[in-house]
């Protein structure tokens, strides 16, 4: 690999970032489909299986939403992690910095 063509040692990955907007958009589709379901079930009438249905449709929607929180929290600590390790500023950082300059 040519100099030209190596990677920028000050690049970061995206990976806290869509982590934390995955699991916003979790809880948020748990949260609209949720809605969902206890209307479905409270609908439903007399039929059991409509019932029965709801309710493994809430519980399966209330995991979706901790998930979703989960990954929020996980994505929300990895990046304020990245911003505190970026102002260390290592020696590699400052002479990569001067080279550029």
């Amino acid at each position: 690999m040519k100099p030209s063509e190596q990677r920028n040692p000050e690049h970061r990955s995206n990976n806290a970032i869509l982590c934390f907007c995955i699991g916003a958009g979790l809880a948020t589709l748990a949260y609209f489909l949720g809605i969902g379901a206890v209307i479905s079930a409270a609908a439903s009438g007399d039929d059991p299986a409509l019932v029965v249905g709801g309710v493994f449709a809430m519980i399966g929607v209330a995991f979706a939403g901790i998930a979703g929180a989960i990954m929020m929290l996980i994505g929300g600590v990895w990046m304020v992690v990245q911003v505190i390790a970026d102002q260390s500023g290592d020696a590699s950082e400052k002479r990569y910095r001067d080279v550029e300059r």
